[in-house]
């Protein structure tokens, strides 16, 4: 947060609040105007440049304390609104919007630091059949715990969503490509474990893997190339009979 006076010797701070908000790094930030003026026109201004409140001078410190406390219980419910947008409600893991944003930023990432990441994109075997048998319920249940077991199955640095319908995809990172299979196996396996109560019998479900990797500091992948490649080796993944993982590893 930035108290900003009004009148100030260089610039006034209107200025100095629209370059904040121009500036990607300190857009985000909260702006209270000072100001010793209390012109409704000036005011206004404030407000239009960015500023979320403003306080005439002299004030009193309470005051100022209460409305930085206002301030920031505002910005908390405005990230709260935010982060549940890009939530998927059956799952409870990411969405679309929140992955394509995380799969750009992990490969801004790579280039900077070169650090190897993996895509994995899961695809659920049958699940029209799942809809189809046992109704849209069932399915709905198979959907949710199958999102426990990714969220479980994913370290803290790691990226899972909901692709879409019966799809789901996961962002390893900080793995090599071998490693980032092993882990990809392992989530094949807690999805294979999963048991859905159906009166007296259970429901088993299985999915289908496939995986793109930036190996290393010379690779070079844009989203839509590395989901291409991954899409690829689900789909052959389904061809060679389901329930098992095509990967990137030569």
């Amino acid at each position: 947060m930035i108290l900003l006076d009004i009148g100030m010797p260089d610039k006034n701070g209107f200025q100095v609040c629209r370059e904040l908000k121009d500036d990607e790094s300190t857009r985000d930030l909260l702006i209270i105007f000072l100001t010793a003026e209390n012109d409704t026109t000036q005011i206004v201004k404030a407000l239009d440049s960015g500023g979320v409140d403003y306080i005439t001078k002299p004030f009193q410190p309470i005051e100022l304390q209460a409305r930085i406390r206002a301030a920031l219980r505002t910005r908390r419910l405005i990230r709260l609104l935010h982060e549940h947008s890009r939530i998927d409600s059956l799952t409870g893991l990411h969405n679309r919007g929140a992955f394509d944003s995380a799969l750009s930023a992990a490969l801004s990432s790579h280039e900077r630091n070169h650090q190897p990441f993996a895509l994995l994109l899961l695809d659920l075997d049958h699940f029209k059949f799942v809809n189809d048998r046992y109704g849209h319920g069932v399915g709905d249940e198979v959907l949710r715990r199958v999102g426990k077991a990714l969220a479980s199955a994913s370290r803290p640095y790691d990226f899972a969503a909901r692709y879409g319908g019966e799809e789901f995809a996961v962002i390893l990172n900080q793995v090599k490509p071998e490693n980032a299979k092993q882990a990809s196996l392992r989530i094949l396996a807690q999805i294979r474990a999963i048991e859905v109560p159906l009166g007296e019998s259970t429901l088993r479900i299985t999915a289908s893997a496939g995986m793109s990797c930036v190996p290393d500091s010379t690779a070079h992948l844009d989203p839509k190339t590395m989901l291409k490649i991954a899409d690829k080796a689900l789909y052959e993944a389904k061809n060679q009979g389901r329930d098992r993982l095509v990967d990137c590893i030569p």
